[in-house]
């Protein structure tokens, strides 16, 4: 096998260092990139981008005895994924920051910063995978049904899958904890990150009032319009929402739209909280897609069951989505994307419903 030079990103978690272990055993060139997220003050970010990270990054580094770097990113990162997150919600969308993350951080600025450093490649330590079939790649599942990212990596683009290498995507997490545990990676014993990385207490409606977004009075409604109670901002509401609502009595309610421009949230019976259809936006294909409407699954938030679909392109890029059977919670802002299998055909940012 041939020799490669190749950057591994290194976040400082278990499953980075052991793409960096696995890769130096196949007799490869490593160099570990950690890029800084947030400012050193923010001690309270343990996930990747924090000072905790990188410094873990760094022992993982030191212990395989690979060449590490930093790169700083917190300009590109505040203004990508931070201003996205917080002008999704108060445009009333559910915004997801892995997929900007993905398409702005690691894919385009350290994917660029890899090829300049005269790397063959970049890897990382998702679950996916990447198979050649021909002359073609394509991105599909990993392995692990419970690990499974590929959902989060739809904005790939395509000329970039020959130069990025997923070791981990074959591979179930309990594997890749005992490889660590050989390998004596420190990492070996971390805890699995969840949730949003930059928001470190609460959840993303404290976040947004530390951000300085303020109370934005306005009513909650029934599907006719009928006041029903008051809320404190649309933006605290996601579709699919029960809980929380402050609307208490009778049937139980769900939040079935977001409405920005009269300041509503509005509430409904289950049924209503389903989705024959919606439309799709930001389009991204991984696969050639040679019909205008074609048969596929879409799959509309993360650990959602793909669900059978009709997608019918449009004029200008966007596409609308029917769906065999009715989905719940198909919320604006969320990434829609479509599978033919195991294999991702490309994907977008739901719009709003059809």
């Amino acid at each position: 096998m041939k020799k490669k030079k190749i950057v591994v990103a290194m976040s400082g978690g278990v499953d980075s260092s052991v793409t960096a272990a696995l890769l130096q055993k196949e007799g490869h060139e490593v160099i570990g990139v950690t890029l800084r997220l947030f400012e050193e003050r923010k001690n309270a970010v343990k996930c990747c981008g924090g000072a905790d990270s990188a410094a873990k990054a760094r022992a993982s580094a030191q212990a395989l005895g690979i060449r590490h770097y930093f790169k700083s990113a917190q300009g590109l990162f505040s203004k990508a994924v931070i201003d996205n997150f917080t002008g999704s919600y108060l445009a009333g969308a559910t915004p997801n920051p892995c997929v900007e993350c993905n398409r702005h951080l690691k894919f385009s600025y350290l994917f660029d910063l890899a090829l300049s450093m005269g790397a063959d490649a970049l890897a990382t330590g998702h679950y996916a995978v990447i198979k050649k079939r021909g002359a073609a790649y394509g991105l599909y599942r990993g392995a692990d049904p419970l690990k499974d990212q590929s959902y989060f990596l739809y904005c790939l683009r395509r000329e970039q899958l020959d130069r990025l290498l997923f070791p981990l995507g074959g591979m179930p997490k309990t594997e890749v904890r005992r490889l660590a545990a050989e390998f004596g990676l420190p990492s070996a014993r971390a805890q699995e990150s969840h949730d949003i990385c930059f928001v470190t207490e609460g959840d993303y409606s404290d976040y947004l009032r530390s951000a300085g977004v303020k109370p934005r009075p306005g009513y909650i409604v029934d599907l006719a319009g009928k006041r029903l109670g008051k809320h404190n901002g649309f933006f605290n509401f996601t579709v699919g929402q029960r809980r929380g609502t402050g609307v208490y009595g009778g049937a139980r309610l769900y939040v079935t739209e977001v409405r920005p421009g009269p300041n509503e949230v509005v509430l409904g019976p289950l049924e209503a909280a389903h989705s024959s259809g919606f439309s799709v936006s930001g389009l991204n294909w991984l696969a050639d897609i040679k019909k205008p409407e074609f048969a596929s699954a879409a799959q509309i938030r993360y650990r959602h069951k793909p669900a059978k679909c009709v997608v019918r392109l449009l004029a200008g890029g966007d596409a609308e989505v029917r769906l065999e059977k009715p989905q719940f919670a198909v919320a604006p802002g969320q990434a829609a994307v479509f599978y033919d299998g195991d294999r991702v055909l490309g994907g977008g940012t739901i719009t709003g419903k059809i």
